[in-house]
């Protein structure tokens, strides 16, 4: 019983560090990048963070052996792939989109969905990973920008698809060269988590 509490104190202070992490993001971003704009564009941190925490933190799920591939049918395994996504990464997603979500409505639909398909590209076992999550954001900022455009444009507002072009691409660039410098702490974080978490068992 002692052994549960103490994983269960344990599990609690990460879900405490994780949510001041995002809270100190999310006062970053509107108290000091808000006011730093590149040609209008505003590079948006907790979009950068969504996609790096799935990348980093990965799908809980198990990657299935060739065994369990050929005894499975088509319908499980495209069941699995599509249930494997980052589910913290979709939590995250969804704790910005709340915090924005009276800015504008499309932040709930986009930044949860793209947390979550960020953890397909999990960034755990790659030596260049830092590197590999520059492309990444890029392409998922620019995939996040689609969905929100698609919703405004859902809510009869044609006028965002010109609005759109010349805002996606430098705010997924700007998203891309700040994702380095987000990856290497949060690599840190889950190292040491994991190694905290093998040194109690």
């Amino acid at each position: 019983m002692a052994i549960l509490s103490m994983k269960g104190r344990r599990r609690a202070g990460e879900i405490t560090i994780a949510a001041v992490i995002l809270w100190v993001v999310w006062l970053i971003q509107i108290a000091i990048l808000s006011n730093f704009t590149f040609s209008g564009v505003l590079c948006s941190l907790p979009l950068a963070i969504t996609i790096v925490w799935g990348a980093t933190f990965g799908s809980p799920m198990e990657k299935p052996t060739s065994d369990e591939l050929r005894v499975s049918s088509l319908g499980t395994v495209v069941a699995r792939q599509l249930l494997s996504g980052s589910i913290s990464g979709a939590l995250v997603g969804g704790f910005f989109a709340a915090l924005s979500c009276s800015v504008i409505p499309v932040f709930p639909v986009a930044y949860p969905l793209i947390g979550w398909i960020s953890g397909y590209f999990s960034l755990k076992n790659f030596n260049q990973a830092a590197f590999l999550c520059i492309p990444l954001v890029l392409l998922l900022t620019f995939l996040a920008e689609i969905i929100m455009a698609m919703q405004l444009y859902l809510m009869h507002r044609p006028d965002v698809i010109t609005h759109f072009l010349t805002i996606s691409f430098p705010e997924s660039l700007l998203n891309a060269l700040i994702a380095p410098v987000i990856f290497f702490p949060m690599r840190g974080w889950f190292e040491f988590s994991q190694w905290r978490r093998g040194s109690y068992e």
